[in-house]
């Protein structure tokens, strides 16, 4: 701790005997002993609660990033899902037998109204499902039970959006 040699040690003792005199220096020793002794203890202990302290937020940190990572990784997973989910319905859009890329809106209009509602609805629910996971992906940090109850209409949202 400190860098005091046995001379410098031998001459402060010669000093207190001749200051303090041969009677009172074994108490004066005993008593800058239990001071040093009590400033030791009470020093080693501050260290080793700021040690604890900062291996603590260490550990929060990283339990942090490791739930940061796994949300992303839902996300991910979701998006995914949801990306072939898309991808299969467009397929299976494309190879009915009357899908025409060529065709006029008047035969489109004779031949596919009952298709065309069935693939509106699923295009509503890929989109409905891709809103989902896009609201997960831009709030990770919240919690999922607030994130769930967020009102879903278009407007509050926008206002929610504009508040943050």
């Amino acid at each position: 701790m400190f860098n005091i040699h046995s001379t410098e040690i031998l001459l402060i003792l010669i000093v207190a005997l001749v200051v303090i005199g041969p009677e009172r220096l074994p108490m004066a020793v005993k008593t800058v002993g239990l001071w040093v002794g009590r400033f030791r203890r009470s020093f080693y202990k501050v260290k080793a609660e700021i040690e604890r302290e900062l291996n603590t937020d260490e550990i929060r940190r990283q339990l942090h990033n490791e739930s940061v990572l796994a949300q992303i990784d839902e996300a991910k997973a979701k998006v995914e899902s949801v990306a072939k989910e898309t991808e299969t319905s467009v397929n299976k859009i494309v190879n009915t037998d009357n899908f025409d890329p060529g065709a006029s809106n008047a035969t489109d209009d004779q031949n596919c109204d009952q298709e065309e509602k069935s693939i509106q609805e699923e295009l509503q629910e890929v989109s409905d499902q891709v809103e989902e996971v896009a609201k997960e992906i831009y709030h990770p940090n919240g919690n999922p039970k607030v994130v769930n109850s967020e009102p879903t209409d278009k407007k509050t949202i926008k206002q929610n959006d504009g508040i943050s």
